[in-house]
Formats: C-alpha cells, sequence, structure tokens
C-alpha cells in the first residue's frame, strides 16, 4: 500500500516522488510562496549561477525541478546501498521528495533546490565513509559537496565543520584528515580565485563571506513563517526525536555503517540547531537542512512502528508538508 511508506516497493516509492515533482511543478510554475520577502545573504554560489542563467526565470524554474529530483533519488539511492535502517527499505525516497518540497518553494527557491542538492550528496557520500569499502573519493566527495553549502549560503559552514568532526573522529587517519581538510577549504578557496580573476582582491570575497556570516540580517526566523510550516517542522522534529530513540535502542544490532552514520547525523543536527539558536546570520537554509536529516532519519520510524501507527504517522506528514508549501 502506497501509505505504508516503510513497505514501499520501489514502483511506489517513485511514484510519490513523481507525484511531488509534479505538484513543484505545479507551485513554480504559479509562483506559491514567491510573495513572501526574506533578506538574502551573500552567496558567492549564487551570484554565479545567476550570471549563467542571465536571471531567465524559466531557466531557473527548470532547474529548480531537476536538481529537486535528482535530490530525492541520490539520497535515497546511498542509503539503501550502505543499510543504515533496521531493515531494508526505500522510504527515504518518498519522505525526502514530501518533506522537501515546502522547504524549496518560495522566493528563493533556486537556492534552496542547491542547498537540498549539496546536502543530499554530502550525506549520501558521508555514509560510505563508515563502511567496510571505505574510498577516499566518498571521504573528498562528502567533504566537498557539505564545503559547497557554505559558498551558498554563509551560515551552512557548520554543516562542514559538523561533517568533518564526524570523519575524522571515525577514520583517525592522518591522510584522511588531510582530505577532510582539503575537501573543506577548496570551494573558499575556488571563490577566493575566481574573485581575483574578476580583477577583485583575492581575499575580497572571503572577506565578504565572513562579514555576511557575523552580521544579523535583522529579521527573526520564526517571523517568516506560517502557521502551517511551524508546525509542519515541529511534527517533523517531534517524529525525528522518537526515530532517534528508537534507533538507540537497538543500537546493539544495527551494523558498524548505521551506528558511524546515525552519529554524524546527530552531530550536525546539534551544530545546526546551536547555529540557529546563536549565529546573528541564521537563516531558513539551516532549516531545509534540518529537514533532510529529518527525512533521512525518519525511515527507521515507520520502520519500527506498526502499519497502522505508520500509515496515519505518513498521513499526517503529507498533509502537513502540503499545507506548509503555500
Amino acid at each position: 500500500m502506497i501509505l505504508d511508506v516503510a513497505r514501499h516497493k520501489f514502483y511506489e516509492g517513485f511514484l510519490t516522488l513523481l507525484l511531488a515533482t509534479l505538484t513543484m511543478v505545479v507551485f513554480v510554475a504559479v509562483g506559491v510562496g514567491e510573495a513572501s520577502v526574506t533578506p538574502v545573504p551573500y552567496s558567492p554560489f549564487m551570484s554565479l549561477i545567476s550570471s549563467a542563467t542571465f536571471g531567465i526565470s524559466f531557466v531557473e524554474k527548470a532547474a529548480v525541478i531537476i536538481l529537486y529530483t535528482i535530490s530525492v533519488l541520490s539520497l535515497s539511492r546511498s542509503t539503501i546501498r550502505t543499510h543504515i535502517y533496521p531493515a531494508d527499505t526505500i522510504a527515504a525516497m518518498a519522505l525526502c521528495a514530501v518533506m522537501t518540497l515546502p522547504m524549496i518553494v518560495g522566493e528563493h527557491a533556486l537556492r534552496e533546490a542547491f542547498i537540498t542538492l549539496f546536502t543530499s550528496l554530502a550525506l549520501g557520500n558521508m555514509f560510505f565513509c563508515f563502511g567496510p569499502r571505505r574510498s577516499p573519493n566518498h571521504l573528498f566527495g562528502a567533504m566537498l559537496s557539505a564545503s559547497l553549502l557554505a559558498t551558498v549560503e554563509t551560515t551552512l559552514i557548520v554543516i562542514p565543520i559538523a561533517m568533518g568532526i564526524a570523519l575524522i573522529a571515525a577514520r583517525k587517519r592522518l591522510r584522511e584528515a588531510v582530505i577532510v581538510v582539503v575537501g573543506m577549504l577548496l570551494p573558499l578557496f575556488a571563490c577566493c580565485y575566481i574573485a581575483w580573476l574578476s580583477g577583485e582582491g583575492f581575499t575580497e570575497s572571503l572577506l565578504a563571506w565572513w562579514r555576511s556570516a557575523t552580521t544579523s540580517l535583522n529579521y527573526h526566523i520564526i517571523d517568516t513563517m506560517s502557521i502551517p510550516r511551524l508546525c509542519f517542522l515541529a511534527y517533523a522534529l517531534f517524529l525525528t526525536a522518537v526515530a532517534s530513540i528508537m534507533n538507540y535502542a537497538q543500537r546493539d544490532t544495527n551494523s558498524h555503517v548505521a551506528r558511524g552514520a546515525w552519529r554524524a547525523m546527530h552531530l550536525i543536527f546539534v551544530f545546526v540547531a546551536c547555529a540557529l539558536l546563536f549565529m546573528p546570520a541564521a537563516s531558513d537554509s539551516l532549516l531545509t537542512v534540518a529537514v533532510i536529516l529529518s527525512a533521512t532519519m525518519l525511515p527507521t520510524y515507520f520502520i519500527c512502528n506498526d502499519a497502522l501507527i505508520s500509515v496515519v504517522s505518513y498521513i499526517a506528514l503529507v498533509a502537513l508538508a502540503f499545507a506548509a508549501s503555500f
């Protein structure tokens, strides 16, 4: 049954993604959420993307749909291949498709779509880093994707920092620590180099990035939220907390990959929460990352509950996500 997300067959998960994508197409086409006004932080990556798309609305909207679909497929594929749940499931496909929908639609849809993509790639590569076949490519890919988040939104620098700490603590090898640091610094160095090529000082981009990360945007995130969005985020947080408790209760039976992946996700979640509370330039992009983490953890909740509770919980989640999109 398509409402029993933990027991989805592939076609049911893909159908959910297809329906969510079609909903995204409609929302993007009619401009759902575009009336809201929030401060736009400094973003060297988005400045480059705007130049590449020439500000053409159709191109940007098409890019949002493509990035959204790739993100969901990439993350769900990684969770399937690394077996981070108590049982094999493709629930992450449906949950990621449903839960990221309200986070992407809006006036900054393209920015949030790139954040969704880079977060999905970072998490997907990170999961492989805890497996028996550890590849430097996955380690570098995880850190590079995570660090690219900081070029899209300055406050997201907490993501590569948290991920780097988790990976270094798990791997404990000098060569791999060097890969983590290089992957983290490369996108920032690239921004400085591009700025230098365009005639600015080599460190000008880095200084602008630092000012943006440490200067208040003079608005509170909660002021930009509707009641449905607050309810959606609160419900997602509650389910994630329950899923974490369930995962902890059966930690002895989890695989080495699952234990490492969950520790890393919890650490990133803590860093995101601290950034939301204490960083002066905190924006709702941090919530997008939090929702993706939540969507990645929630399959455990649906696997460990009986079918009726899972169906009711999933229906409520879908309804709140849809309401939060407006």
